[in-house]
């Protein structure tokens, strides 16, 4: 799969007490575009039985991020496994043409396919493997 691409706005209360966008935030942006990724997926994913829990995020924080500021959240599935995927993120300014793309983060976020009753992890749905092997 190519890149998915969430198109978002810092927002001013986003800045923490040194005047650039709070460590926490950036979770809230990963988040949008995980959220946004997989309502574009085609297929049927999650059911009141099962769904994707977060395992594991890692965020390198590159430089500071300032408001105002558009920005895109680029999304990456990649690595599936038998009950998780890994998914790639980068944190830039949005796209310019003719300009140049800074890189505010990168991160790496594991999601895993549980059951909801018993927290156990189940085999991914075939859409989402399909998604990371592509």
């Amino acid at each position: 799969m190519s890149e998915f691409i969430t198109n978002l706005t810092v927002r001013w209360g986003d800045m923490d007490s040194f005047g650039h966008v709070s460590n926490a935030v950036f979770l809230r942006y990963l988040e949008e575009s995980r959220a946004q990724w997989m309502e574009s997926v085609p297929s049927h994913w999650q059911g009141e039985e099962t769904g994707p829990v977060v395992a594991n995020i890692n965020i390198n924080y590159r430089q500071p991020l300032h408001w105002p500021a558009e920005i895109e959240v680029t999304l990456k599935p990649l690595s599936p496994g038998r009950s998780s995927i890994k998914l790639e993120h980068e944190v830039r300014s949005k796209r310019r043409e003719g300009g140049q793309q800074s890189v505010f983060a990168d991160a790496t976020c594991t999601l895993v396919w549980i059951d909801k009753k018993t927290g156990e992890p189940i085999p991914l749905p075939g859409c989402i493997r399909d998604l990371g092997k592509a």
